[in-house]
C-alpha cells in the first residue's frame, strides 16, 4: 500500500504563493492564507483559504468595509481596517459546502493528503479556478454599497450563510445605513439584536447604535479613525 504523501503547511503557504498570487493582479497575499485588495467605494475584495477539519481547505470570497464593527463575546468592538486585521464581513462558501457528505463533490475544495506533492498543486488549482469562476461574476455584481446590500438581502434568505460570522442580516443594517436608509438599518440591527444579542454585554447594543449613526453621517470611515 502506497503511503498517503502529506504536505506541511508552511510549505503550502509557499505553494499558494506560487500559484495563487500571481493569478489575483490587483490583490496583495498576506503570506498566508488571504489576498485582498485595495480600498473602493468603503470596500475590499478579499479571497481566502479557510483550513476545515484534517487537513483540508475551501476557498472563499467576499467584502470587508471600512465602516462596520466587529465584536465578540466580551464586547469589544473593532474595525478591519488595516492591512493585518483584513477580514471577511460578507462571504461566500462555496456551493454545495454545507450539503454535500462527499468531500471531492464540494468545488473550490482541496488537500494537503495527496499521492504527492504534484498531486496537491494539481488540486489546489483545480479548486482555485473552480473559485475563480465564480467570484469573479461575484465581485463584478457585489463590489460597491449598492451591490453588497442587493447581496446581503439575498444572503439573509440563504440557509447557508446562516453560518457566517457576521450574520448577513447585521451587515445589511450597516449597509442600509450607508447607503442613506438609517431608520431601516436601524429596525434591522434592532431585529438582530433581538435575536443575537443576548450572548452579548447589553451595554455592546448602544456602542453598535452609534456605529450604525456614525457611517450614516460619513464618520468612522478610512480616514477618520478617532
Amino acid at each position: 500500500m502506497n503511503e498517503i504523501f502529506e504536505l506541511p503547511a508552511p510549505q503550502l503557504k509557499v505553494l499558494l504563493a506560487d500559484v495563487v498570487t500571481p493569478a489575483l493582479p490587483g490583490f496583495t497575499h498576506n503570506g498566508a492564507y488571504l489576498w485582498y485588495s485595495s480600498w473602493e467605494n468603503r470596500c475590499r475584495k478579499v479571497v481566502r483559504v479557510y483550513p476545515l477539519k484534517g487537513a483540508d481547505y475551501i476557498f472563499q470570497w467576499g467584502l470587508c468595509f471600512d465602516f462596520l464593527p466587529v465584536f465578540g463575546e466580551s464586547g469589544s468592538c473593532r474595525y478591519e481596517r488595516t492591512d493585518k486585521s483584513v477580514g471577511l464581513h460578507l462571504f461566500c462558501w462555496p456551493p454545495g459546502h454545507w450539503g454535500f457528505t462527499i468531500r471531492r463533490s464540494v468545488p473550490c475544495r482541496f488537500s494537503r493528503f495527496c499521492r504527492d506533492f504534484g498531486d496537491v498543486e494539481s488540486q489546489l488549482l483545480q479548486a482555485f479556478h473552480e473559485a475563480q469562476g465564480l467570484f469573479t461574476p461575484w465581485f463584478q455584481n457585489c463590489c460597491g454599497l449598492h451591490g453588497a446590500l442587493a447581496e446581503a438581502r439575498r444572503q439573509c434568505d440563504d440557509p447557508a450563510s446562516q453560518y457566517n460570522w457576521p450574520g448577513p442580516d447585521y451587515v445589511k443594517a450597516f449597509l442600509l445605513a450607508v447607503n442613506g436608509d438609517v431608520q431601516t438599518g436601524m429596525k434591522v440591527l434592532d431585529e438582530f439584536w433581538t435575536k443575537r444579542g443576548g450572548d452579548f454585554p447589553p451595554a455592546l447594543y448602544e456602542k453598535l447604535q452609534k456605529k450604525l449613526l456614525a457611517c450614516a453621517d460619513g464618520g468612522d470611515n478610512i480616514n477618520d479613525r478617532k
